[in-house]
């Protein structure tokens, strides 16, 4: 029996849905995820965008996603005139990426602080989703770099709190390789780990934010990581941190800090018997329908 179900649906028939068991990993993390999904769900949050399927079909292509993103800048300028000046062109402009990532974490504020920010204590409600949006299509948009995205689904919860935070042993359960099958919690904090700024090139970010807090957000991969890869990983965070070593040491993270991970924590295994008939079964559904404990 599997310990949580993952339901997915097409988006032109919600009555047919597709099922994906999983059984959660033996590691001290699992009560706390769980104690966040109880939580989201006796808040009544809902999941805040049920088409987040990267690599498995050919809803999204890299063109739409730029569109899209630039829609929102529009939108977003139509509520606050001038504060946005660039649009994306190519997915390979990363920095224009950054630049509007960066307004994203800018006015977005750490974590919730957006709730009671005074800045946005006059813009209609309208621009918050918005503003969500701009942020996941960015991610999403950034899938594209290397040709076709990582096969994965997101999970979140729209406007669910961060209010949990790691602790230091909670680190050691980082994984910086991805395995087919598996789900890992989400990064939950607003602004950049290592990983991504060793990634992107960014000169636009506003600060270096390690993984601190934890939600029920997940994601679920459907590749698998080589050595190499990981090596490669690995090596371009390290590399990254010695060419800007004192910028970590002034903000308090020497090289051997546990905050300074590149992945994040399994939650819990697919149960299945055939990756390619995952991989067919998926390319036939584009929307998530509900997430269940069993």
């Amino acid at each position: 029996m599997p310990d949580l179900i993952v339901r997915l649906h097409k988006d032109t028939d919600h009555s047919d849905t597709y099922d994906l068991p999983y059984e959660f990993m033996d590691n001290p993390f699992i009560p706390k995820w769980t104690e966040r999904y109880k939580f989201s769900q006796s808040r009544g949050d809902d999941i805040s965008a049920r088409d987040q399927f990267y690599g498995l079909n050919s809803e999204w292509t890299a063109e739409r996603t730029i569109a899209v993103i630039n829609e929102r800048v529009n939108q977003i300028n139509n509520i606050v005139p001038g504060l946005i000046d660039r649009k994306i062109q190519s997915v390979t402009d990363q920095d224009t990426l950054n630049y509007l990532h960066s307004f994203f974490e800018k006015y977005h504020g750490k974590i919730d602080a957006w709730l009671t920010d005074p800045w946005w204590q006059d813009k209609p409600q309208a621009l918050r989703p918005i503003w969500s949006e701009l942020n996941n299509y960015i991610h999403r948009l950034e899938g594209y770099r290397s040709g076709t995205p990582n096969p994965r689904i997101k999970v979140c919860w729209y406007d669910s709190p961060k209010t949990k935070t790691l602790e230091e042993t909670d680190y050691d359960l980082f994984e910086t390789g991805m395995k087919f099958g598996y789900m890992y919690s989400l990064y939950s904090d607003v602004g950049k780990d290592l990983k991504s700024l060793a990634y992107d090139d960014d000169d636009h970010h506003l600060d270096f934010v390690p993984p601190t807090c934890y939600s029920a957000d997940f994601h679920l991969r459907f590749h698998t990581d080589s050595q190499d890869k990981i090596s490669e990983i690995e090596n371009k965070c390290s590399d990254f941190y010695t060419r800007n070593d004192n910028f970590f040491k002034t903000k308090g993270y020497e090289k051997d800090d546990a905050r300074l991970v590149m992945g994040s924590i399994p939650i819990a295994r697919l149960i299945y018997n055939s990756e390619s008939e995952i991989l067919e079964k998926l390319s036939q559904y584009n929307r998530i329908q509900g997430v269940y404990l069993i």
